[in-house]
């Protein structure tokens, strides 16, 4: 009795902390329906950056949604503890995806350059390298994935705990390990 009444209370925060965002973002995150942002996630939107919710999401503590591109997500969408999904460029997921802990879903990856001759060799950062993913419906992201810039996942598919994602995985398939591999079909 109790437990319910907790919960019930964190779900109406969540639900404040929605219309919160939507009117600090008002320009840029754009959503059909009311959705449950929990109290300790967060919603980072910069430099021209937008964020579409088509249908309701639920974000955990700890979790973060962060685009300085175009990050649209479809209906009945999970996002656990400490999982993160940065869009740099653009991040496309379907319906009914739902994304464990401690997942990694990046668009982008940092470049270095090293200057310098001889002993005086340093690596310096040199911006983003960026190429959009495609995530689509019906997808099961399991603890500890990372998903990583120009990737297409389709629809039906569970990535095993702890992969990381490099290459495209087709409909229908179970896809393991570092790199990812499809093991089986469904």
């Amino acid at each position: 009795m109790i437990a319910n009444f907790i919960l019930r209370i964190r779900q109406v925060f969540g639900v404040f902390n929605y219309f919160f965002y939507r009117l600090f973002y008002r320009s840029s995150l754009f959503a059909r329906n009311f959705s449950i942002i929990r109290l300790g996630s967060k919603v980072d939107i910069r430099d021209g950056g937008k964020i579409i919710l088509n249908g309701k999401i639920s974000m955990a503590p700890n979790s973060r949604l962060v685009s300085r591109g175009k990050l649209e997500i479809g209906a009945r969408f999970t996002l656990n503890d400490y999982s993160r999904v940065v869009a740099f460029d653009n991040i496309s997921i379907g319906r009914n995806v739902t994304v464990a802990q401690f997942v990694s879903i990046l668009d982008h990856d940092h470049r270095g350059v090293v200057r310098g001759e001889g002993a005086n060799r340093e690596v310096h950062f040199d911006g983003y390298s960026c190429a959009p993913i495609s995530i689509g419906s019906n997808v099961w992201i399991s603890d500890k994935v990372t998903i990583l810039k120009g990737v297409n996942i389709g629809s039906n598919v569970i990535i095993g705990a702890n992969s990381v994602v490099t290459s495209d995985i087709p409909d229908f398939s179970v896809a393991v390990g570092s790199p990812a591999k499809v093991v089986k079909k469904l």
